[in-house]
């Protein structure tokens, strides 16, 4: 082999060698750090990512916690609105009831129990004795007379209304015509008045309550005329039929008044 073949064949020699260890050789730190950069930076976000959510976790924890707060707030607010409503109309109604009715107004009582019988017309009130609350005290709202009170224990009393079998009024003509009559309860929600055969008393007659019986303040609406009955031959008396001006059954609050 010629000299120049010889070198030819220790260069090739040697280049390969140079390739197979610049292969192999361990990459300087600067090329280390650019080879791991994009790693460092993919850590270095999901980190940011990961602190983000917990922050928005706490954050959505504390706003649940403040929400359930001001709904909790809302609802005690709305409740002692509610109160505050029924407190004014029960003052409205007795300003109303001492302005028009009569003036010696005990207070304001709250119907608990309606007696269940169809016959009976009781009603049960959270005041009693405590309250000032006595027996023949009458009890009335807005809308008319609703009755007397006939049993009064410590906190409780009970009334007889109206329409109660038991119960009497003494009635007379709206708009001081007179004719001076006396009704009772006819249940289950109906009075039977009775007036003199020159008592010129028709349908649709408003009746006010008057002093017969000395129990009533006189003028306080008791009911209107609905139908009048046939007077036989040996009647001195003319009977009426009345619609009681106020329901007991729907009854909520009721207005005491102090006994004549």
């Amino acid at each position: 082999m010629r000299r120049w073949q010889q070198a030819v064949v220790v260069y090739g020699l040697l280049l390969l060698v140079s390739i197979v260890l610049m292969r192999f050789q361990v990459l300087a730190p600067s090329a280390l750090g650019s080879a791991t950069a994009p790693l460092s930076r993919v850590a270095t976000v999901a980190a940011d990512n990961v602190r983000g959510s917990l922050a928005s976790v706490a954050e959505g924890r504390r706003t649940k916690e403040e929400v359930q707060a001001l709904t909790r707030k809302t609802q005690e607010l709305r409740q002692q609105n509610e109160l505050l409503t029924v407190e004014l109309t029960r003052l409205r109604q007795l300003t109303q009831i001492t302005s028009t009715q009569a003036p010696n107004a005990v207070g304001i009582a709250q119907v608990v129990d309606v007696a269940p019988s169809p016959l009976l017309a009781r009603l049960k009130l959270n005041k009693g004795s405590v309250n000032g609350l006595r027996v023949h005290m009458p009890v009335t709202v807005a809308a008319g007379l609703v009755g007397q009170v006939i049993e009064v224990s410590a906190r409780q009393s009970t009334v007889i209304a109206l329409v109660d079998p038991q119960s009497s009024v003494g009635v007379t003509l709206s708009g001081g015509r007179g004719g001076r009559g006396l009704a009772v309860g006819s249940p289950p929600n109906r009075l039977k008045a009775e007036f003199s055969l020159g008592v010129p008393v028709k349908v649709g007659d408003v009746l006010v309550s008057s002093s017969l019986g000395g129990v009533y303040p006189v003028g306080i609406r008791v009911g209107t005329v609905e139908k009048i009955l046939p007077v036989g031959p040996n009647d001195v008396t003319r009977s009426v039929i009345v619609k009681p001006a106020v329901d007991v059954g729907g009854l909520t609050d009721v207005t005491v008044l102090g006994a004549l």
